[in-house]
């Protein structure tokens, strides 16, 4: 007749802590009440089944092992005094109480990187305003320099036709929120434009005072940067690091 030998399953731990929890969680106990000679009983009892399957038995096993008896034997100590001596479980159960916060953030942890680790974040398009960058009024000294450089050589700059309310009624009125947009669409496909190049793409007066206000309400909100050249030109930059939400975006 064939013997047959008997198998055990023996739960793997990943320390001494984690098999000290599972012992207090299996009993119900209170990790700040541990009753130390039962948990040791059943300490020793885990370890000499390790001893049986031919385990190795880390030195932090043993190292825990003793730390119970030593333990265990300061409890049977005749107390002096109740309320002047520390509880000789007290650094154990705080040992346990920080281990148990660890292993259950670990477990929340990887809950959220199976949630989120095959998604992508997106960049903000939102770019923090330079805080340090203020205001000043050279832009609208720039500005007016250029624009009285381009009149005195600009046919729109003509002396107005005998009758001057022709032209009002039958051209269309162009208002400074849609000369935003439309400069905004220009320097963002270029980058950059020329004040002059502006200016001479306007058809009528209305458009061209619509222009040079559209360009001062974006010099002010910081959406674009104002260069001079050494001509005397005036060049108009997209600013890239300005918020990218658009002065009056949302305007007809």
């Amino acid at each position: 007749m064939t013997e047959v030998t008997p198998k055990y399953k023996l739960e793997v731990f990943e320390g001494p802590l984690d098999l000290l929890l599972s012992l207090i969680a299996k009993n119900k106990i209170d990790i700040c009440d541990i009753p130390i000679a039962l948990i040791l009983d059943q300490y020793m009892e885990y370890l000499s089944m390790m001893e049986k399957m031919d385990m190795d038995i880390a030195g932090e096993f043993i190292a825990m092992a003793s730390e119970l008896m030593l333990i265990k034997s300061r409890m049977l100590f005749p107390k002096q005094d109740e309320e002047d001596e520390e509880d000789p479980r007290a650094a154990l159960a705080a040992a346990l109480l920080e281990y148990k916060k660890a292993k259950e953030a670990a477990v929340l942890l990887n809950d959220m990187f199976s949630e989120y680790s095959g998604r992508f974040a997106k960049e903000s398009d939102v770019f923090p305003v330079k805080r340090d960058e203020q205001p000043t009024d050279m832009d609208s000294t720039l500005l007016q320099k250029a624009f009285v450089r381009l009149i005195n050589r600009s046919k729109l700059y003509s002396a107005p036709p005998e009758k001057v309310f022709a032209p009002l009624l039958r051209g269309r009125m162009v208002s400074v929120s849609e000369k935003i947009l439309s400069i905004m669409k220009r320097l963002r496909r270029q980058g950059r434009d020329s004040f002059d190049n502006l200016m001479l793409l306007c058809e009528n007066r209305s458009e061209l005072v619509a222009s040079f206000m559209a360009i001062l309400e974006l010099a002010k909100a910081r959406r674009i940067e104002l260069e001079e050249t050494d001509s005397g030109e005036l060049n108009i930059i997209l600013n890239t690091h300005s918020n990218r939400k658009a002065v009056n975006e949302n305007a007809e």
